[in-house]
């Protein structure tokens, strides 16, 4: 890959339904783990002079296929279906709230998220999630978020649902593999987990009378650095030391930059003080938030 790390991988599969790709990693962290890419997205690949070629039948129908499916696409945020999801949002943070309440997990002193159950505890978020029955969801997006959010098409179906909600604006490429807007996945199904999980953080930190948290973001590139795109979900990290070793690896970069701000619990969607997949290897004290490209760095 044509990453800073330049990561090592082995190419599996391809599927024509899908204009796609599938690579092992070899390498790193995530080593075993396969990932998914489109067709067009080959030259962020760099591959041996002597590997083998496919046929050209099969060439020529990934070609199709990619033309068939290489189209961009944007959705806006209706202003009116954000009231009304803000409104049911309230809602369900104050259910949320009561939920942890009568399940123990209130305070009785100040703590800090660290050592308060509701995020210390990985089953607190697991049975609320459960009982919204979209348990099945979190553990979907969340090992496909920190193993590589670009890969496949699990987070950009949940960008789709949240334009759906009017929470941000999609601007990308169309969905090419719509079993991920099927079954247990189905559009439905994802907004309510994009709404049970805000509900769950926007009460704890409530809880702890915390309203905004202090974050750090790096951006490198080699064109000039310019405003976020609305890309519906925006990586940061609690961690100055984790931010400084970013901006490190983007100094083979023409351009990098380290933003910090105090962003409102409002914008949480996940972090890894009670997400158990963003620690251990993954232990980059991350956060991931709803896009807001109008206005803040990040």
């Amino acid at each position: 890959m044509r990453d800073p790390r330049c990561t090592p991988v082995r190419v599996t599969a391809f599927s024509e339904d899908t204009a796609s790709f599938t690579v092992e990693v070899l390498d790193f962290e995530d080593k075993g783990v396969r990932w998914n890419f489109p067709v067009w997205q080959s030259d962020k690949f760099l591959c041996d002079a002597t590997a083998p070629t496919l046929p050209k039948t099969t060439q020529d129908a990934l070609n199709t296929a990619s033309t068939r499916l290489n189209h961009p696409l944007h959705v806006a945020a209706d202003a009116a279906q954000r009231i009304e999801t803000e409104t049911h949002l309230t809602r369900l943070t104050a259910e949320a709230h009561s939920w942890l309440t009568n399940a123990g997990h209130s305070p009785n002193a100040p703590l800090s998220p660290e050592t308060c159950t509701a995020f210390a505890n990985p089953e607190v978020l697991s049975n609320w999630l459960a009982h919204h029955n979209v348990q099945h969801i979190e553990a979907d997006v969340a090992a496909h978020y920190v193993s590589n959010p670009h890969a496949g098409e699990t987070i950009k179906a949940h960008r789709l649902a949240l334009a759906d909600l009017g929470l941000c604006p999609f601007d990308g490429r169309i969905l090419r593999d719509t079993t991920e807007m099927s079954g247990d996945k189905a559009l439905p199904h994802r907004k309510r987990h994009i709404l049970t999980r805000l509900a769950f953080l926007r009460a704890a930190f409530n809880m702890l009378e915390i309203t905004h948290v202090p974050l750090y973001r790096v951006i490198y590139s080699d064109a000039p650095l310019t405003r976020p795109r609305p890309t519906g979900f925006t990586s940061a990290t609690f961690s100055q030391a984790v931010a400084l070793r970013f901006l490190k690896d983007g100094q083979s970069k023409r351009h990098a930059a380290l933003y910090w701000q105090q962003v409102p619990v409002t914008r949480l969607f996940m972090t890894h003080l009670e997400t158990p997949q963003m620690r251990g290897l993954y232990d980059e004290r991350e956060a991931l938030l709803l896009s807001a490209p109008s206005g803040p760095l990040f």
